[in-house]
């Protein structure tokens, strides 16, 4: 009779223990290996409480208190979970002296015996995972850093062993000039020996008449291997080798004899036999163009000043930088000068320049700025004590030459290039000395490349090029400020003032032929620096 069966609830089904135990366990968020870790018991064994099954304990006589230890982890009764085992599980607790109580030995009875296997690759806990192989323990990170760190030392390796050759490197360039006692002997000379009475004696092609064998040194000069041409060894350390003895050191002031020279007495002469007009005079040349009867202010370096009227109003008041010129207002008779450079401040008045007011870095207050008293309380003024007064005063001079002055040179101008005009006399072999007439950076390169010379070049300043085979170039920032004294003569400027010359080969052959001579007439400064030189060289004399 069949039995229709109905919907099934939760009482249908039946419960065992290792379900409970499993839900307890999960309920607590424990894994097998967690259990193991705090119990101390296997989780194989774990494992098999909860499938109630006994075979998998070695020792049956523990089994009982394992299910009882596990049951207490999970806030269960143990021994109403240990009786729930031996019910599912058909558990039975043998006698201590039994030989059941002892260990379980598998492989009799009805059990099948089990096959042999490798405890290392099977072994009895299924939860260990599987070994991982030698390739899956390495980091694609760390490959990448270990090729980067490869690379790294191969590349310092290199850098040093081309560093290493680049030191040892010596280059070597030939130069076409002969030596003196090779080029003057004569290969072919004196091969055929003179008779007694002065004719030569040559053999005949019969075999007739004298014969005069060439001698051993006749021979070894006609023989003799063609003579190599002079190296020329080129510095690793060019800015050190560049250095010049005659400029700097103890050794400066010997050497002063080779600085240009200026012949402005055959000038003169030559200007007046070809009819043309004098240069203008010393006097007119030194003498200070200020001539107001009033007292003017000249700075000849950046200094503070202020003036105030008798009743304590400022006049004049600002930085003065060099070449500042400032003349007291008409009807001023009670003004007062107050300066913080005294050493570069001059006051001129009636034509004559007086001072300076004190010395360098000191401050000079009330100073009446009438001219009587500043004639009775200052010295007049030695252009020759201060190059910055001389510079000024030419300026000062050269804006007022009058227009028959400037028309005189102008009309000279062209002959500073005939024979006997003004000129640079050098005693020296023949060379390039760049001078500088006002401040300009100059930076000149070897034909290598290598910086042998870079500054900020003054008014005044000479550098002569070493002598090398292949000319240095040079780059100069104010063109309108350098010249070139080659071969006893100036040439130059470089190029306008302003203006910025690169890449000019400093050898005698470019600078001749790509500028003209310099005339003196037309740059002031020029004129004045070449007299300083000149001066220097008289004293060293």
């Amino acid at each position: 009779m069949n039995v229709d069966e109905g919907p099934r609830g939760f009482d249908d089904f039946t419960l065992e223990l290792g379900d409970v135990m499993r839900g307890e366990r999960a309920t607590m968020g424990k894994s097998l290996l967690d259990v193991q870790r705090e119990l101390r018991i296997k989780a194989s064994y774990i494992a098999a409480i909860e499938n109630c099954d006994p075979s998998a304990f070695d020792t049956p006589g523990f089994i009982a208190g394992y299910v009882r230890s596990y049951a207490r982890y999970l806030g269960m009764d143990p021994d109403e979970c240990y009786r729930l085992f031996c019910e599912e599980s058909g558990f039975a607790v043998a006698h201590g002296m039994s030989e059941k109580a002892s260990t379980i030995r598998k492989g009799q009875g009805d059990l099948p015996a089990p096959m042999a296997r490798d405890i290392f690759e099977q072994p009895r806990m299924p939860f260990v995972p599987a070994g991982e192989s030698f390739f899956s323990r390495i980091e694609p990170g760390a490959i990448g850093s270990l090729l980067v760190l490869v690379a790294l030392l191969g590349g310092i390796g290199y850098g040093g062993y081309a560093v290493l050759r680049e030191v040892q490197r010596v280059q070597v360039a030939p130069v076409d000039q002969t030596p003196l006692v090779l080029s003057d002997l004569d290969p072919v000379q004196a091969t055929s020996a003179p008779s007694e009475d002065g004719s030569e004696q040559v053999a005949s092609a019969d075999g007739a008449g004298p014969f005069s064998p060439p001698s051993n040194e006749a021979l070894d000069r006609l023989y003799r291997p063609k003579a190599l041409d002079v190296p020329v060894l080129v510095a690793r350390d060019a800015p050190i080798s560049s250095l010049d003895p005659s400029t700097v050191g103890a050794f400066a002031q010997a050497e002063r004899n080779q600085l240009p020279q200026v012949d402005t007495a055959s000038a003169a002469a030559e200007m007046q036999s070809a009819g043309l007009p004098a240069p203008l005079p010393a006097a007119l040349q030194s003498q200070s163009v200020l001539d107001k009867h009033a007292v003017t202010l000249v700075a000849v370096r950046p200094a503070w000043v202020r003036v105030r009227d008798g009743g304590g109003n400022v006049l004049y008041e600002r930085v003065m930088e060099p070449g500042d010129t400032w003349t007291v207002p008409e009807g001023q008779s009670e003004a007062s000068l107050t300066v913080g450079e005294s050493g570069a401040l001059y006051l001129a008045t009636n034509g004559q320049t007086l001072g300076p007011l004190g010395p360098k870095g000191q401050v000079t207050r009330d100073v009446a700025l009438v001219p009587e008293v500043v004639t009775a309380a200052y010295q007049p003024a030695d252009p020759q004590q201060d190059g910055d007064l001389q510079r000024v005063l030419a300026k000062l001079n050269e804006a007022t030459v009058p227009a028959a002055a400037q028309s005189q040179l102008a009309q000279a101008a062209p002959s500073v290039t005939q024979p006997g005009a003004p000129k640079v006399l050098q005693d020296s072999a023949p060379g390039v000395t760049m001078i500088a007439v006002r401040p300009a950076w100059v930076r000149v390169r070897s034909a290598d490349g290598s910086v042998i010379f870079e500054k900020t070049m003054r008014a005044g300043d000479t550098w002569t090029a070493p002598a090398t085979q292949d000319p240095a170039n040079v780059r100069v920032g104010e063109s309108g400020a350098v010249y070139f004294a080659v071969n006893g003569q100036t040439y130059g400027p470089v190029g306008a003032s302003g203006t910025v010359t690169k890449n000019l080969p400093l050898s005698v052959e470019h600078l001749t032929t790509a500028f003209r001579v310099a005339d003196l007439s037309r740059d002031a400064d020029l004129s004045r620096v070449v007299a300083e030189l000149t001066g220097d060289m008289v004293r060293a004399d």
